[in-house]
């Protein structure tokens, strides 16, 4: 195995260039985020990220008999997303770290993440960006659920230079701790 970079995402078709995984993996089936309340955090997905969902479990007498979390499965894009109750509350609030790992980074055009950053504004959640990666052509915005987990929104498509911040050295990193939210659904 090497470790030197032979093909770094300088645009956009490198990115989605997949070679073949000699595992057989085909790529990542869903995520789960864990959070307090999946019913809670779903209308986080299904408001903000336009999440859909597709399958509920924990909830019927014969999973709550069986001891089986409350989880729910959301559409965004072509990503799942799963909403997955936790055992116990150790370690909330998530919000207070400092941490950038793990975190989760849905993909969307260039034109999609200005919208997205509107949605954002428009939900009261505080967020990072557009910020560039030096390096590559990728352009991200940071942002948090209610529960803390780290998320982000990316495009590889171009993004002029006068609407993005650059990642790292005199313009700094994001501060997650900055990006707690405290957002509440709508009706």
């Amino acid at each position: 195995m090497t470790t030197e970079v032979t093909h770094p995402f300088l645009d956009h078709g490198l990115r989605y260039d997949v070679p073949e995984n000699e595992a057989g993996l085909t790529g990542m089936d869903h995520v789960g985020l864990g959070v307090r309340d999946p019913l809670e955090g779903g209308k986080f997905v299904e408001q903000v990220l336009g999440g859909i969902e597709v399958y509920r479990a924990g909830y019927s007498d014969k999973d709550i008999e069986l001891g089986r979390l409350k989880h729910i499965f959301y559409h965004v894009g072509t990503t799942l997303v799963e909403v997955a109750e936790q055992k116990t509350e150790d370690g909330y609030p998530v919000a207070a770290t400092e941490n950038t790992q793990p975190h989760w980074a849905f993909g969307t055009s260039a034109t999609g993440l200005f919208k997205f950053v509107d949605r954002l504004k428009d939900h009261g959640i505080p967020f990072n960006g557009p910020r560039s990666h030096l390096g590559m052509s990728a352009v991200s915005v940071y942002f948090r659920d209610p529960d803390g987990n780290n998320l982000e929104a990316v495009t590889w498509e171009e993004v002029p230079e006068d609407q993005v911040t650059p990642m790292g050295g005199p313009f700094g990193f994001p501060d997650w701790t900055a990006l707690a939210c405290n957002w509440t659904p709508r009706d």
